[in-house]
């Protein structure tokens, strides 16, 4: 009897353990602790979407899947990256880590250029103004969520 349950123990573990490798091979975010934040299309309607996470696999998964099918890990041999808008899907940054905030004002000034030429302008003396406004937007929105999670 005692030999048993000693079976039964271990076909219960091993097959737990079959489970946990099928759930973790299948979703990497499981393993890697990712923050994603949203930031709505304020004056101009194009969302920007952003992925904090030291994950380079995840994170090129995320892109493929949710903007550009070409994307390859190669494209994130960087601390961050700004992907712009393909056929009105929103604007990704990705970011190893949020910790930085020089490297995170560099992305978001990408972001706002794809945004703001997505909307037909261009950046001279005459809308500089509307470009700023539009990375203090993101900047504000982003940090404003980042705090509410952490």
């Amino acid at each position: 009897m005692r030999l048993l349950k000693y079976a039964l123990a271990f076909m219960i573990g091993f097959v737990g353990m079959i489970i946990v490798a099928y759930l973790v091979q299948n979703n990497p975010q499981i393993t890697t602790q990712s923050k994603i934040v949203f930031i709505t299309g304020s004056t101009f309607d194009m969302d920007v979407i952003v992925l904090v996470t030291e994950d380079t696999a995840y994170a090129a998964q995320y892109v493929r899947e949710n903007l550009d099918s070409t994307v390859t890990s190669k494209d994130f041999n960087a601390r961050a990256v700004t992907f712009g808008p393909l056929d009105g899907k929103p604007i990704i940054v990705w970011l190893s880590d949020a910790e930085d905030k020089g490297i995170v004002a560099h992305e978001f000034f990408h972001a706002t250029l794809y945004k703001m030429y997505w909307a037909g302008m261009e950046l001279h003396s005459e809308t500089e103004e509307a470009f700023a406004y539009e990375l203090q937007y993101l900047t504000n929105q982003f940090y404003n969520q980042v705090n509410k999670i952490q």
